[in-house]
């Protein structure tokens, strides 16, 4: 195949996915309705008002953390990728399917704030997002048809394997933790955020660089 032709599959697969992590963002915000406080006629109700305000949003606030370390991450993983084929392109268009999903179910969470089964398909959907970057990185990884660059090594690409299944192994617990807690579910996902920084802070891995193709 053309070379020019493949070049331009992957810069049209990085645009797909720098606007659908952008638009699954910008949903995030959107779906937060701004109530009445019309009938509030002291400064007692408008604290209580506005605290019972911060509760709902706070669930949008951890997605929206949640969303954009999946966008670094996946920042880290392309800028691995030297060329694509259609097999790979599925594999992120269902990841990205998978992170467009996020805001739906958070918006369910909010509207149903003590409903364990919107939890637990939040965090089904988390899973799907880990397991095909998971798949993703494994297919571009593979000597077979390997898209990765060459100087990629493989302690590298295990070590990114490893990380990859971080999120679904927190988001397998918190769907558990959901039953005896929900207020224990909000905070497992506070580990996604607190894991990535501390990754790059107590860890020797060297990670992909982003380079030029």
């Amino acid at each position: 195949m053309n070379n020019n032709i493949v070049n331009e599959w992957r810069l049209r697969l990085r645009f797909l996915a720098d606007i659908t992590f952008a638009s699954a963002m910008t949903v995030m915000i959107l779906n937060i309705e701004i109530p009445e406080f019309g009938h509030i006629t002291n400064t007692k109700e408008l604290a209580t008002f506005l605290w019972k305000q911060l509760n709902n949003m706070w669930v949008f606030f951890i997605a929206f953390v949640v969303i954009a370390v999946y966008w670094m991450k996946h920042l880290e993983h392309y800028s691995s990728i030297l060329i694509v084929n259609q097999t790979f392109i599925w594999f992120q268009l269902l990841f990205l399917a998978s992170i467009m999903l996020i805001p739906f179910w958070n918006t369910y969470i909010s509207l149903f704030p003590e409903n364990v089964a919107i939890r637990v398909c939040l965090s089904a959907n988390m899973v799907l997002v880990g397991l095909f970057s998971f798949l993703s990185v494994n297919y571009a990884a593979n000597k077979k048809h390997r898209l990765i660059r060459s100087e990629i090594d493989d302690k590298t690409i295990r070590e990114t394997k490893k990380q990859i299944l971080t999120e679904p192994i927190i988001a397998i617990l918190a769907a558990g933790i959901a039953y005896i807690n929900v207020d224990l579910w909000d905070l497992a996902f506070i580990l996604v955020p607190l894991m990535f920084m501390a990754r790059k802070k107590l860890t020797t891995i060297k990670y992909f660089k982003i380079l030029k193709p």
